[in-house]
């Protein structure tokens, strides 16, 4: 419940449906609104008898007995709520929740659509227990939604029914943080702004690597890395040995609106998206999205879906993954180019508000919904 797409969407559907649960291994941070949040921990082993059969099934390497405990923990965990809860259709999000959740849905013959983001079709996929159940899901499921059509792809390469397939992009939902107008903007000075978990797969080292080039050139520019994570450390430390302090701001983890309120500050969006060595990729990079519905043009990488999001030329720039030359290059363009900035970012917006209105794409998951209700 901590990720703001799965907030949002509840929030979104809760007003478009005549009720709605919802179903979390645990609950991260705020419930969604008045929408009842029931906290059912299916994902992870609790009785220390299951942990340690857990523990000697991984010593021998039994990778199938594992999964054979989770799923009959999963199983346990979620029939009995299901049951009473007794909905007329289910959307999970995340495939390892769809993989845990599938059993008792089939033997309560309730209908069900799967959202899969990144790490589902990708890194966890060396999981062959995973990869197996996987494709139990493909084969029962009614419906599979995407945010992306790389996302689409993978599905379709790993052995998903393409006709089962919907692509609904992430939605937006700026409430109350408009974009700043460029004249305000400019009053900063050249700024680069990023927001996201600092994780290996949005290679916040890059990014710093790519400023160290752009200060040389734009010797005025700031960055501002907003968000926390296991990379924070490792950022830190780059940033010292280029005696970058005093021009990199690193506020940690904020709500929502306030990190939006930040980023409307800044010239440009930067984020240097890559394929992790364990093969993990991002889904949706919604941040990228909430930068350019704030009049931000963005530098990325050609990554996942960010060549759907941003326009190479129209709405930023696209640069190959752990090229940070060529992102500080592409850094520098804007930066000393105001006008070009503002051009872009004017762009950013209108180019992507279409796709990511929160209102419509609520519609869209609500129609995917609909449908599967009426086939049932």
């Amino acid at each position: 419940m901590s990720e703001t797409f799965v907030n949002d969407l509840v929030r979104g559907l809760s007003d478009r449906v005549e009720s709605l649960s919802v179903v979390t291994n645990d609950v991260v941070g705020k419930s969604p609104g008045p929408t009842p949040v029931k906290e059912v921990p299916f994902l992870a082993l609790r009785s220390i008898a299951d942990r340690l059969r857990y523990r000697v099934a991984e010593f021998f390497g039994r990778n199938r007995r594992q999964h054979q405990l989770l799923m009959r923990h999963a199983n346990r965990q979620l029939r009995p709520v299901l049951g009473r809860i007794d909905p007329d259709v289910a959307y999970i999000d995340f495939g390892r929740a769809a993989v845990a959740a599938r059993a008792p849905l089939q033997a309560l013959e309730i209908p069900f659509a799967v959202h899969f983001h990144g790490a589902d079709v990708t890194s966890h996929l060396s999981d062959p227990a995973y990869r197996t159940a996987l494709h139990k899901v493909f084969r029962d499921a009614d419906a599979l939604v995407v945010a992306s059509h790389h996302i689409r792809r993978l599905l379709v390469l790993e052995g998903a029914p393409p006709e089962k397939i919907r692509v609904v992009r992430l939605g937006v939902n700026l409430e109350g943080v408009e974009p700043l107008s460029w004249e305000k903007r400019k009053e900063t000075g050249p700024s680069i702004v990023f927001l996201g978990r600092m994780v290996p797969k949005k290679h916040p080292i890059a990014l710093v690597e790519a400023f160290r080039l752009v200060k040389e050139e734009v010797p005025q520019a700031t960055l501002t890395l907003i968000g926390d994570g296991p990379e924070r450390n490792r950022v830190s430390r780059r940033i010292s040995r280029h005696e970058l302090q005093d021009h990199v701001t690193m506020t940690g983890a904020l709500p929502r609106q306030e990190a939006l309120s930040i980023v409307r500050k800044h010239w440009v969006y930067a984020q240097h998206s890559v394929t992790t060595r364990s093969g993990d990729q991002e889904g949706f990079g919604i941040s990228l999205s909430e930068a350019a519905m704030l009049e931000l043009p963005v530098v990325s990488t050609l990554h996942d879906g960010i060549p759907e999001q941003v326009e190479d030329g129209e709405t930023g720039y696209l640069v190959r993954e752990h090229d940070f030359e060529a992102m500080g290059k592409r850094l520098v363009s804007l930066l000393q180019a105001p006008g070009t900035v503002r051009h872009k970012g004017k762009n950013s917006r209108r180019k992507i508000e279409s796709k990511v209105r929160l209102k419509e794409r609520s519609l869209e998951i609500k129609s995917t919904l609909d449908v599967i209700k009426e086939k049932k």
